[in-house]
């Protein structure tokens, strides 16, 4: 979700008075980059709730019995280790990696100035660093059942990240498009 005021005019204007206000600039454009991403943050923490909701639309049968056998074994595990010292494993599921990935970026210069929303995907493992468009599509996507390549199926995504973005966009966009403008009077 790109979030621009004026086509990205006043936010090219802002880093050129940032740079002219001197340290006060920096006071100003840090206390503005934090009042936007706290206005981002809105739609941000409500795609993260959705994401950590979703219902996988997965398969069932061998797969799931697969998986189940798996859990159980694990439990047995961790069953048999009590009274001992266990140091806990950190369990990530495609979900809380995709949660912890969700960023939000103001730029006052370059190419992509603006506020800006996206899944970043240097957060994720390079295994799965394609899927978080996947899960956001309710075509969903097609992967191996427990990496047996001869047995694929089809899993279904639902729109986490741009249904919080279309509930909300304009109330943010004006928002945002205030808070520059504040800025852009407080530097003149």
């Amino acid at each position: 979700m790109n979030i621009t005021s004026n086509g990205g005019a006043d936010f090219a204007s802002l880093a050129g008075r940032f740079r002219a206000a001197g340290a006060h600039g920096a006071a100003v454009r840090k206390a503005s980059t934090k009042t936007i991403k706290s206005i981002l943050s809105r739609i941000t923490d409500e795609q993260k709730a959705e994401i950590m909701a979703w219902q996988t639309g997965g398969v069932s049968g061998r797969g799931g019995v697969r998986r189940q056998r798996f859990t159980e074994a694990k439990a047995k595990r961790v069953k048999a280790t009590k009274g001992r010292t266990q140091r806990a494993r950190a369990t990530h599921s495609l979900r809380s990696y995709i949660r912890g990935a969700i960023k939000t970026r103001i730029t006052y210069a370059g190419r992509k100035l603006g506020a800006r929303i996206l899944v970043d995907p240097a957060a994720l493992p390079p295994s799965q660093r394609q899927l978080p468009k996947h899960v956001d599509n309710p075509r969903g996507w097609r992967h191996p059942v427990w990496s047996n390549r001869s047995r694929w199926v089809r899993q279904t995504g639902t729109p986490y990240f741009s249904r919080p973005i279309e509930r909300r966009r304009e109330q943010v966009a004006r928002e945002v498009q205030a808070e520059v403008d504040k800025v852009m009077r407080a530097l003149q």
